[in-house]
Protein backbone atom coordinates (compact mmCIF):
# COMPACT_ATOMS: atom_id res chain seq x y z
CA UNK A 1 0.00 0.00 0.00
CA UNK A 2 1.71 3.51 -0.78
CA UNK A 3 1.78 5.87 1.13
CA UNK A 4 -1.48 7.75 -1.08
CA UNK A 5 -3.54 4.81 -0.44
CA UNK A 6 -3.27 4.78 2.84
CA UNK A 7 -4.06 8.46 3.30
CA UNK A 8 -6.88 7.78 1.07
CA UNK A 9 -7.67 4.99 3.53
CA UNK A 10 -7.94 7.36 6.35
CA UNK A 11 -9.71 10.04 5.17
CA UNK A 12 -12.68 7.35 3.62
CA UNK A 13 -15.83 6.38 5.84
CA UNK A 14 -16.32 2.94 6.77
CA UNK A 15 -18.19 0.46 8.97
CA UNK A 16 -14.80 0.31 11.10
CA UNK A 17 -15.27 4.40 11.24
CA UNK A 18 -18.24 3.80 12.51
CA UNK A 19 -17.44 1.91 15.33
CA UNK A 20 -14.99 4.36 16.67
CA UNK A 21 -17.38 6.77 16.24
CA UNK A 22 -20.08 4.44 18.85
CA UNK A 23 -16.37 4.14 21.14
CA UNK A 24 -16.75 7.94 21.28
CA UNK A 25 -20.51 7.36 22.06
CA UNK A 26 -19.34 4.67 25.01
CA UNK A 27 -16.94 8.03 26.31
CA UNK A 28 -20.52 10.22 26.24
CA UNK A 29 -22.53 7.51 27.53
CA UNK A 30 -20.86 5.97 31.10
CA UNK A 31 -22.55 3.11 32.55
CA UNK A 32 -25.74 3.09 30.43
CA UNK A 33 -23.69 2.96 27.25
CA UNK A 34 -23.35 -0.53 28.76
CA UNK A 35 -26.15 -1.53 26.17
CA UNK A 36 -25.05 -0.54 23.08
CA UNK A 37 -24.27 -2.72 20.24
CA UNK A 38 -21.87 -2.00 17.45
CA UNK A 39 -22.45 -3.45 14.31
CA UNK A 40 -19.21 -4.01 11.62
CA UNK A 41 -19.41 -5.28 8.23
CA UNK A 42 -21.54 -7.59 6.91
CA UNK A 43 -23.05 -8.69 10.34
CA UNK A 44 -23.32 -7.61 14.47
CA UNK A 45 -20.15 -6.86 15.40
CA UNK A 46 -19.48 -5.61 19.39
CA UNK A 47 -21.74 -6.25 22.33
CA UNK A 48 -20.68 -4.55 25.72
CA UNK A 49 -20.51 -6.63 28.86
CA UNK A 50 -18.10 -7.53 31.30
CA UNK A 51 -14.41 -9.17 31.53
CA UNK A 52 -11.65 -11.13 33.61
CA UNK A 53 -7.97 -11.17 35.08
CA UNK A 54 -4.24 -12.07 33.87
CA UNK A 55 -1.35 -9.49 33.03
CA UNK A 56 1.44 -8.19 30.33
CA UNK A 57 4.25 -9.32 28.25
CA UNK A 58 7.58 -8.33 29.06
CA UNK A 59 9.69 -9.54 25.65
CA UNK A 60 12.56 -7.79 24.39
CA UNK A 61 12.01 -5.04 21.80
CA UNK A 62 14.84 -3.19 19.76
CA UNK A 63 15.57 0.11 21.62
CA UNK A 64 15.16 2.39 18.64
CA UNK A 65 12.69 5.28 20.25
CA UNK A 66 10.72 7.45 18.43
CA UNK A 67 10.59 11.10 19.12
CA UNK A 68 8.45 11.65 22.68
CA UNK A 69 5.67 13.77 22.31
CA UNK A 70 1.84 14.15 24.53
CA UNK A 71 -0.70 16.12 23.62
CA UNK A 72 -3.52 16.04 27.05
CA UNK A 73 -1.48 13.59 28.75
CA UNK A 74 -1.80 12.24 32.74
CA UNK A 75 0.81 11.06 34.97
CA UNK A 76 0.26 8.07 37.44
CA UNK A 77 1.37 8.93 40.61
CA UNK A 78 3.18 6.07 42.46
CA UNK A 79 4.32 4.08 39.54
CA UNK A 80 7.33 1.94 39.65
CA UNK A 81 10.16 3.07 37.21
CA UNK A 82 11.38 0.05 36.31
CA UNK A 83 9.76 -3.54 35.28
CA UNK A 84 9.78 -7.21 36.61
CA UNK A 85 11.78 -10.24 34.45
CA UNK A 86 8.94 -11.60 34.18
CA UNK A 87 4.89 -10.93 33.55
CA UNK A 88 2.83 -9.99 36.79
CA UNK A 89 0.35 -12.17 35.04
CA UNK A 90 -2.19 -13.62 37.50
CA UNK A 91 -4.21 -16.57 37.68
CA UNK A 92 -7.38 -15.97 36.05
CA UNK A 93 -10.54 -16.56 39.16
CA UNK A 94 -12.71 -19.41 38.46
CA UNK A 95 -15.83 -18.54 36.87
CA UNK A 96 -18.42 -19.87 38.72
CA UNK A 97 -21.76 -21.36 37.03
CA UNK A 98 -20.31 -20.90 33.40
CA UNK A 99 -21.89 -21.81 30.56
CA UNK A 100 -20.80 -23.97 28.18
CA UNK A 101 -22.10 -22.04 25.01
CA UNK A 102 -19.85 -18.47 24.02
CA UNK A 103 -21.48 -15.70 26.23
CA UNK A 104 -22.16 -13.59 22.94
CA UNK A 105 -23.46 -15.92 20.79
CA UNK A 106 -26.06 -13.34 19.22
CA UNK A 107 -22.67 -11.12 18.35
CA UNK A 108 -20.91 -13.21 15.93
CA UNK A 109 -19.32 -11.65 12.70
CA UNK A 110 -17.64 -13.77 9.80
CA UNK A 111 -13.80 -14.94 10.01
CA UNK A 112 -12.14 -15.00 7.06
CA UNK A 113 -9.83 -17.71 8.24
CA UNK A 114 -10.85 -20.75 11.11
CA UNK A 115 -8.65 -20.97 14.52
CA UNK A 116 -7.58 -24.66 13.27
CA UNK A 117 -5.67 -23.05 10.56
CA UNK A 118 -2.60 -22.24 12.48
CA UNK A 119 -0.75 -25.53 11.53
CA UNK A 120 2.58 -24.11 12.39
CA UNK A 121 2.38 -25.70 15.80
CA UNK A 122 5.14 -26.14 17.94
CA UNK A 123 8.08 -24.33 20.55
CA UNK A 124 8.17 -20.52 19.34
CA UNK A 125 11.10 -18.76 20.84
CA UNK A 126 9.94 -15.12 22.49
CA UNK A 127 11.94 -12.66 24.25
CA UNK A 128 14.77 -12.65 22.26
CA UNK A 129 15.24 -9.31 21.33
CA UNK A 130 14.53 -10.51 17.46
CA UNK A 131 17.96 -11.80 17.07
CA UNK A 132 18.14 -14.94 14.96
CA UNK A 133 21.26 -17.10 16.84
CA UNK A 134 18.42 -19.62 17.68
CA UNK A 135 17.53 -19.98 14.27
CA UNK A 136 18.95 -23.41 13.62
CA UNK A 137 17.84 -25.07 16.80
CA UNK A 138 15.82 -28.31 15.38
CA UNK A 139 13.60 -28.04 18.72
CA UNK A 140 11.90 -24.79 17.15
CA UNK A 141 9.43 -24.12 15.22
CA UNK A 142 10.28 -20.64 14.85
CA UNK A 143 10.18 -17.16 16.66
CA UNK A 144 7.99 -14.44 17.84
CA UNK A 145 9.09 -11.24 16.37
CA UNK A 146 7.78 -7.80 18.18
CA UNK A 147 7.81 -4.14 16.86
CA UNK A 148 6.41 -1.13 17.69
CA UNK A 149 3.78 0.96 15.61
CA UNK A 150 6.29 4.19 16.06
CA UNK A 151 9.00 2.55 14.16
CA UNK A 152 7.36 1.49 11.36
CA UNK A 153 5.03 4.24 10.52
CA UNK A 154 7.46 7.39 11.70
CA UNK A 155 5.08 9.67 9.35
CA UNK A 156 1.73 9.32 8.28
CA UNK A 157 1.65 7.19 5.25
CA UNK A 158 5.17 6.30 5.29
CA UNK A 159 5.80 2.57 6.64
CA UNK A 160 9.06 1.31 7.29
CA UNK A 161 8.48 -2.77 6.78
CA UNK A 162 12.86 -3.44 6.60
CA UNK A 163 13.46 -3.95 10.22
CA UNK A 164 10.54 -6.57 10.41
CA UNK A 165 11.60 -8.15 6.74
CA UNK A 166 15.61 -8.16 8.12
CA UNK A 167 14.44 -9.80 11.44
CA UNK A 168 12.01 -12.51 9.24
CA UNK A 169 14.46 -13.73 6.62
CA UNK A 170 16.92 -15.87 8.83
CA UNK A 171 14.13 -17.52 10.19
CA UNK A 172 12.53 -17.80 7.04
CA UNK A 173 16.32 -19.43 5.52
CA UNK A 174 16.13 -21.33 8.15
CA UNK A 175 12.80 -22.94 7.28
CA UNK A 176 11.24 -21.90 10.38
CA UNK A 177 8.24 -19.34 11.13
CA UNK A 178 7.69 -16.48 12.87
CA UNK A 179 4.92 -14.48 15.11
CA UNK A 180 4.51 -11.15 14.16
CA UNK A 181 3.72 -8.50 16.98
CA UNK A 182 2.88 -4.75 16.85
CA UNK A 183 2.16 -2.56 19.90
CA UNK A 184 0.80 0.71 19.96
CA UNK A 185 1.77 1.03 24.10
CA UNK A 186 5.08 -0.69 26.15
CA UNK A 187 6.64 -0.43 29.48
CA UNK A 188 9.86 1.90 29.76
CA UNK A 189 11.40 -1.30 31.81
CA UNK A 190 11.47 -2.89 27.87
CA UNK A 191 13.16 0.11 26.36
CA UNK A 192 12.54 3.60 25.11
CA UNK A 193 10.91 2.71 21.75
CA UNK A 194 8.33 0.36 23.61
CA UNK A 195 7.91 3.09 25.89
CA UNK A 196 7.06 5.50 22.84
CA UNK A 197 5.12 3.07 20.93
CA UNK A 198 2.65 5.29 19.98
CA UNK A 199 3.98 7.58 17.07
CA UNK A 200 4.46 10.96 18.53
CA UNK A 201 2.34 12.59 15.43
CA UNK A 202 -0.62 10.97 16.44
CA UNK A 203 -0.50 12.74 19.42
CA UNK A 204 0.03 15.70 17.89
CA UNK A 205 -3.45 15.27 16.69
CA UNK A 206 -4.90 16.09 19.81
CA UNK A 207 -4.94 12.70 21.21
CA UNK A 208 -4.98 12.20 24.45
CA UNK A 209 -1.89 10.65 26.49
CA UNK A 210 -1.20 8.80 29.83
CA UNK A 211 2.04 8.58 31.18
CA UNK A 212 3.18 5.77 33.73
CA UNK A 213 6.72 4.90 34.60
CA UNK A 214 8.32 6.76 31.90
CA UNK A 215 5.62 5.27 29.61
CA UNK A 216 3.44 7.01 26.72
CA UNK A 217 -0.03 5.18 26.80
CA UNK A 218 -2.90 6.50 24.54
CA UNK A 219 -5.84 6.39 25.01
CA UNK A 220 -6.93 3.52 22.56
CA UNK A 221 -10.63 4.92 22.57
CA UNK A 222 -10.14 8.22 20.79
CA UNK A 223 -11.50 8.35 17.68
CA UNK A 224 -8.60 9.63 16.12
CA UNK A 225 -6.14 7.42 17.07
CA UNK A 226 -8.57 4.65 15.95
CA UNK A 227 -8.82 6.06 12.41
CA UNK A 228 -4.92 6.49 12.50
CA UNK A 229 -4.07 2.31 13.74
CA UNK A 230 -6.96 1.25 11.22
CA UNK A 231 -5.21 2.65 8.77
CA UNK A 232 -1.72 1.00 9.82
CA UNK A 233 -3.37 -1.98 10.57
CA UNK A 234 -4.51 -1.96 6.55
CA UNK A 235 -1.13 -1.32 5.34
CA UNK A 236 -0.12 -3.76 8.08
CA UNK A 237 -1.91 -6.59 6.58
CA UNK A 238 -1.16 -5.44 3.14
CA UNK A 239 2.76 -6.19 3.25
CA UNK A 240 2.07 -9.46 5.31
CA UNK A 241 -1.07 -11.30 4.95
CA UNK A 242 -0.80 -14.46 3.26
CA UNK A 243 3.47 -14.52 3.90
CA UNK A 244 4.54 -17.96 4.47
CA UNK A 245 7.03 -17.61 6.50
CA UNK A 246 4.26 -15.78 9.24
CA UNK A 247 2.46 -18.66 11.32
CA UNK A 248 -0.17 -15.83 12.69
CA UNK A 249 -0.20 -12.32 14.00
CA UNK A 250 -0.83 -11.47 17.48
CA UNK A 251 -2.99 -8.24 17.55
CA UNK A 252 -1.62 -5.40 19.11
CA UNK A 253 -4.41 -4.11 21.02
CA UNK A 254 -3.39 -2.42 24.29
CA UNK A 255 -0.44 -2.65 26.31
CA UNK A 256 2.50 -4.98 24.58
CA UNK A 257 -0.22 -5.96 22.65
CA UNK A 258 -2.43 -7.54 25.00
CA UNK A 259 -6.16 -7.00 26.08
CA UNK A 260 -4.99 -4.32 28.81
CA UNK A 261 -4.68 -0.49 28.52
CA UNK A 262 -2.21 -0.63 31.06
CA UNK A 263 -0.17 -3.31 32.93
CA UNK A 264 2.34 -1.28 34.99
CA UNK A 265 2.85 -2.26 38.18
CA UNK A 266 3.35 -0.24 41.56
CA UNK A 267 0.62 2.67 40.56
CA UNK A 268 -1.58 3.87 43.23
CA UNK A 269 -4.23 5.42 40.85
CA UNK A 270 -4.67 3.67 37.78
CA UNK A 271 -8.19 3.55 37.18
CA UNK A 272 -8.84 7.31 38.42
CA UNK A 273 -6.31 8.83 35.99
CA UNK A 274 -7.81 6.16 32.78
CA UNK A 275 -11.19 6.87 33.85
CA UNK A 276 -10.07 10.79 33.39
CA UNK A 277 -9.63 10.22 30.26
CA UNK A 278 -12.56 8.44 28.85
CA UNK A 279 -12.16 4.58 30.68
CA UNK A 280 -14.70 2.64 31.39
CA UNK A 281 -15.26 -1.29 31.14
CA UNK A 282 -17.75 -0.60 28.59
CA UNK A 283 -15.65 1.68 26.68
CA UNK A 284 -12.77 -0.83 27.03
CA UNK A 285 -14.47 -3.93 25.69
CA UNK A 286 -15.97 -1.87 22.77
CA UNK A 287 -12.35 -0.30 21.60
CA UNK A 288 -11.21 -4.31 22.12
CA UNK A 289 -13.18 -5.65 20.05
CA UNK A 290 -13.23 -2.35 17.55
CA UNK A 291 -9.49 -3.29 17.07
CA UNK A 292 -9.78 -7.53 16.81
CA UNK A 293 -12.45 -6.36 13.84
CA UNK A 294 -10.04 -4.51 11.96
CA UNK A 295 -7.35 -6.89 11.99
CA UNK A 296 -9.90 -9.68 11.53
CA UNK A 297 -11.62 -6.74 8.32
CA UNK A 298 -7.67 -7.01 7.18
CA UNK A 299 -5.89 -9.95 7.21
CA UNK A 300 -7.80 -12.83 4.73
CA UNK A 301 -5.34 -15.59 5.02
CA UNK A 302 -2.86 -15.35 7.60
CA UNK A 303 -4.86 -16.18 11.48
CA UNK A 304 -5.10 -12.96 13.69
CA UNK A 305 -4.69 -14.12 17.72
CA UNK A 306 -5.55 -11.59 20.69
CA UNK A 307 -3.42 -11.84 23.78
CA UNK A 308 -6.39 -12.00 26.63
CA UNK A 309 -4.93 -10.63 30.01
CA UNK A 310 -7.34 -9.53 32.52
CA UNK A 311 -8.25 -6.64 30.51
CA UNK A 312 -10.06 -4.41 32.73
CA UNK A 313 -9.12 -1.91 35.43
CA UNK A 314 -12.17 -2.62 37.45
CA UNK A 315 -11.92 -5.08 39.99
CA UNK A 316 -14.37 -7.53 42.03
CA UNK A 317 -17.06 -9.65 39.89
CA UNK A 318 -17.53 -6.43 37.54
CA UNK A 319 -13.79 -7.65 36.45
CA UNK A 320 -14.33 -11.12 36.36
CA UNK A 321 -18.37 -10.75 34.34
CA UNK A 322 -16.31 -8.29 32.04
CA UNK A 323 -13.33 -10.86 31.51
CA UNK A 324 -16.04 -13.59 30.72
CA UNK A 325 -18.08 -11.69 28.15
CA UNK A 326 -14.70 -10.75 26.28
CA UNK A 327 -13.53 -14.23 26.14
CA UNK A 328 -16.91 -15.56 24.99
CA UNK A 329 -17.56 -12.90 22.43
CA UNK A 330 -13.63 -13.98 20.83
CA UNK A 331 -14.71 -17.42 21.23
CA UNK A 332 -18.03 -16.94 19.20
CA UNK A 333 -16.54 -15.01 16.84
CA UNK A 334 -14.05 -17.88 16.16
CA UNK A 335 -10.88 -16.09 17.36
CA UNK A 336 -7.92 -18.03 18.81
CA UNK A 337 -6.67 -17.04 22.39
CA UNK A 338 -3.09 -16.89 23.77
CA UNK A 339 -2.39 -17.05 27.40
CA UNK A 340 0.72 -15.04 28.59
CA UNK A 341 0.40 -16.78 32.09
CA UNK A 342 1.61 -20.58 31.48
CA UNK A 343 3.39 -21.56 35.01
CA UNK A 344 3.94 -25.51 36.02
CA UNK A 345 0.51 -25.10 37.89
CA UNK A 346 -1.63 -22.14 36.61
CA UNK A 347 -4.45 -22.23 33.94
CA UNK A 348 -6.96 -20.18 33.01
CA UNK A 349 -10.20 -21.56 34.70
CA UNK A 350 -12.61 -20.05 32.31
CA UNK A 351 -14.56 -22.50 30.22
CA UNK A 352 -14.32 -20.44 26.65
CA UNK A 353 -10.77 -21.45 26.58
CA UNK A 354 -11.70 -24.49 26.02
CA UNK A 355 -13.46 -23.55 23.17
CA UNK A 356 -11.41 -22.61 20.72
CA UNK A 357 -7.23 -22.99 19.67
CA UNK A 358 -5.08 -22.15 22.75
CA UNK A 359 -1.59 -20.52 22.60
CA UNK A 360 0.16 -20.05 25.12
CA UNK A 361 3.43 -18.42 26.66
CA UNK A 362 5.61 -18.27 29.93
CA UNK A 363 4.31 -16.28 32.45
CA UNK A 364 8.53 -15.34 33.20
CA UNK A 365 11.84 -17.33 32.31
CA UNK A 366 11.91 -20.44 34.89
CA UNK A 367 15.07 -18.62 36.29
CA UNK A 368 12.20 -16.51 37.96
CA UNK A 369 9.26 -17.83 38.40
CA UNK A 370 10.69 -20.71 39.94
CA UNK A 371 8.95 -23.12 37.60
CA UNK A 372 10.81 -25.72 35.44
CA UNK A 373 10.89 -26.10 31.71
CA UNK A 374 9.52 -29.64 32.07
CA UNK A 375 6.51 -28.68 34.31
CA UNK A 376 5.86 -25.56 32.14
CA UNK A 377 5.20 -27.74 28.77
CA UNK A 378 3.42 -30.22 30.42
CA UNK A 379 0.96 -28.02 31.66
CA UNK A 380 0.63 -26.39 28.22
CA UNK A 381 0.36 -29.93 26.34
CA UNK A 382 -1.90 -31.38 29.32
CA UNK A 383 -4.43 -29.17 30.88
CA UNK A 384 -4.27 -26.03 28.20
CA UNK A 385 -4.00 -28.76 25.22
CA UNK A 386 -1.96 -26.28 23.45
CA UNK A 387 0.36 -27.06 20.35
CA UNK A 388 2.03 -23.54 20.18
CA UNK A 389 4.20 -22.59 23.07
CA UNK A 390 5.78 -19.78 23.36
CA UNK A 391 9.30 -20.20 25.52
CA UNK A 392 11.86 -17.49 26.82
CA UNK A 393 15.00 -17.73 25.06
CA UNK A 394 16.98 -17.77 28.07
CA UNK A 395 14.66 -21.13 28.86
CA UNK A 396 15.59 -22.01 25.21
CA UNK A 397 19.67 -21.60 25.56
CA UNK A 398 19.74 -22.89 29.18
CA UNK A 399 22.06 -26.36 28.62
CA UNK A 400 20.13 -27.96 31.88
CA UNK A 401 17.22 -27.57 29.81
CA UNK A 402 17.68 -29.65 26.92
CA UNK A 403 16.23 -32.60 27.57
CA UNK A 404 12.74 -31.36 28.51
CA UNK A 405 13.26 -28.93 25.83
CA UNK A 406 13.72 -31.77 23.47
CA UNK A 407 10.74 -34.58 24.93
CA UNK A 408 8.59 -30.72 24.29
CA UNK A 409 9.19 -30.31 20.81
CA UNK A 410 8.51 -33.98 20.25
CA UNK A 411 4.99 -34.13 22.35
CA UNK A 412 4.01 -30.96 20.13
CA UNK A 413 5.69 -33.02 16.71
CA UNK A 414 7.96 -29.72 15.86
Amino acid sequence: MTSRQATARRSRPSSRRRLAVAAAALLAGGAAAAAITLTSGPGPQASTSPPKSSTHSTSTHNDVAPSAATSTTTTIAGASPGGSASKSHAPVPAKTGGSTTPTNPATTISLNFRPDTITTQGIYEFSGGNSATDAGNPDLAGTTLTFEWAQLEPSPGQFSWARVDQAIAPWAAAGKHVILRVSAGGEASWGSAAANATPAWVYAQGVPSVEDAGSTLPAYWNPTFLSDYDAFIAAYAAHYDGNPAVSFIQMGIGEGGETLPDTQGGTTNRLAVWTARGYSDAVWLATVENIATTFRDDFHRTPVVPLVDSSFLSSGRSRLDNYTTLTGWFVANGFPMQYDGLTSTSTPQDADWAKTTTIVEQRGATSSSGDTLAGDCSDATGPMESKVILIYQSDIDNPTNQGALNACAASLGS
